[in-house]
């Protein structure tokens, strides 16, 4: 018999599919722990295509408000990032569909969409590095286009496959990859030039 220190879940000992099935068993403190590791990837996500802040508070209380509600019907989960990303995506882009009937939603031209950005430890190795680097890297990634942004943004700042990427943009996965080959092409002439 399992004492109660061993019934406790430590973010460190269990990975996203055992928080996952046990979130799906009712356990509060497992759903709790993947929406503290998940809000502020989607956030981000979710900011970065739409630029209205309500709309994707809204969309991530509406998300993981569904997700208690179905625990017990929801079924198992490979890639947790994958599905919670795809049900995010999808949601938020239903409600923008809906709200365009209705208004038409302009974008600031200077915004850039999909900016990077960085965990803490990331930051610090930031924080080391020239304001001269900062200023080149910043200056690449805004001259790629808005999509090439999204496919590396969840690529690389969110460790997601290709298949997964094609499957959250509901595009050819030939498509992510050239899309991410030719955002590496970008980024390295640019960066070459500085």
């Amino acid at each position: 018999m399992r004492s109660s220190a061993e019934k406790r879940l430590r973010p460190t000992e269990l990975d996203d599919g055992a928080l996952w099935q046990r979130f799906r068993n009712g356990n509060d403190l497992a759903f709790s722990m993947l929406y503290s590791k998940y809000v502020q990837r989607l956030y981000n996500y979710g900011m970065n295509s739409c630029y209205e802040r309500e709309l994707v508070m809204d969309c991530l209380q509406e998300l993981f408000g569904k997700l208690w509600e179905t625990r017990f019907k929801l079924g198992e989960v490979k890639a947790v990032n994958f599905y919670l990303f795809k049900s995010f995506r999808r949601l938020l882009n239903g409600k923008l569909i809906k709200r365009r009937k209705y208004r038409f939603v302009r974008i600031p031209k200077d915004e850039v969409g999909f900016e990077m950005s960085q965990s803490i430890e990331d930051s610090w190795i930031l924080e080391e590095a020239s304001t001269q680097q900062i200023a080149e890297l910043k200056k690449a990634i805004s001259s790629l286009t808005k999509r090439q942004r999204e496919v590396v943004f969840l690529k690389f700042y969110n460790d997601l496959s290709y298949s997964q990427v094609a499957a959250i943009l509901e595009m050819n996965i030939d498509s992510v990859y050239n899309l991410i080959s030719k955002a590496i092409d970008v980024l390295r002439k640019v960066l070459k030039k500085a």
